[in-house]
């Protein structure tokens, strides 16, 4: 029997070759990025990925092992695709967001609907020139944004009657609005509030971004999209999920995160997760 050290030294040897051919591949990722860049194609390629998977799982020779490899090469090339849109992003090319930076809100001729449980903080929170409209619930008052009657919304962060953030949130991507601000009033007890909007807004100074994604129901898919945040050394602050309607096994997933949009980490971030997401919204940087 060899001694233990041994063994270790061996693997130790085998680890420096693993880093040795890694760091091989990767410079062999840039130039495939090079070449994406030069032609608009899609840095991910999911049929060849699942390709490239089976193949390499064949390679082993346990299904232990085949297990393992499909694993560690999907880790590879999820790290590979990171570099590129890294690339994509040094070389200038950013999507479009469609918001717009302002210094400030002008709620001069404005109204805005709020509902009982926002009423104080509304009527502390707006001018006294911007119109206040009662509604009963979180949905009248989006119903009431849709229809364009008011120019903003002011409801609780949390739903009053579930305490997750993520049921009201999952409203202003159903209607496809905006967050332009989170209010907080004081002394103690704190309690929060969005003003959203139809309007793809963001204000000087906003450092917080909030997205949603939905996945298909596949291992390890969530990983991937949070593993975007986490390379490019962004902060998230939540993170919670609720099952999309009429969609076994899927969910929409609502994330927080500290950045500002056209940051290049932002950027990189948000390419990865639009790629490889089965939908994915910005519901506002504040």
């Amino acid at each position: 029997m060899k001694d233990l050290l041994d063994i270790r030294n061996e693997i130790d040897g085998i680890d420096r070759q693993i880093v040795e051919l890694f760091e091989n591949r990767m410079m062999l990722t840039t130039q495939v990025a090079e070449y994406k860049i030069s032609t608009g194609k899609a840095v991910f390629d999911k049929e060849r990925e699942v390709s490239k998977l089976d193949s390499v799982a064949e390679l082993a020779h346990s299904e232990f092992n085949s297990h393992g490899v499909r694993e560690l090469f999907e880790h590879i090339m999820s790290v590979s695709r990171k570099r590129q849109y890294q690339l994509l992003t040094e070389h200038g090319k950013f999507a479009p967001t469609g918001f717009v930076d302002v210094k400030e809100l002008d709620f001069t001729h404005a109204a805005a609907a709020f509902i009982p449980a926002s009423e104080d903080a509304a009527k502390s929170y707006f001018p006294e020139e911007c119109g206040l409209q009662k509604c009963t619930d979180w949905r009248e008052a989006c119903d009431v944004l849709q229809r364009e009657e008011v120019n903003f919304a002011f409801l609780p962060m949390q739903d009053p009657a579930s305490g997750y953030v993520s049921a009201n949130y999952n409203l202003v991507a159903e209607y496809g609005f905006f967050i332009l601000e989170e209010y907080e009033t004081s002394p103690q007890p704190k309690d929060r509030y969005l003003l959203i909007s139809k309007e793809r807004v963001t204000l000087s100074g906003a450092d917080k971004i909030s997205i949603c994604f939905e996945l298909p129901h596949e291992s390890g898919t969530l990983y991937n999209m949070l593993s975007h945040i986490i390379y490019n050394g962004l902060n998230m602050t939540k993170i919670e999920s609720r099952p999309i309607p009429g969609k076994s096994w899927e969910y929409r997933f609502f994330v927080d995160f500290t950045g500002k949009l056209g940051e290049s980490a932002v950027e990189n971030a948000l390419r990865g997760i639009e790629a490889e997401a089965n939908v994915l919204r910005v519901l506002g940087n504040y």
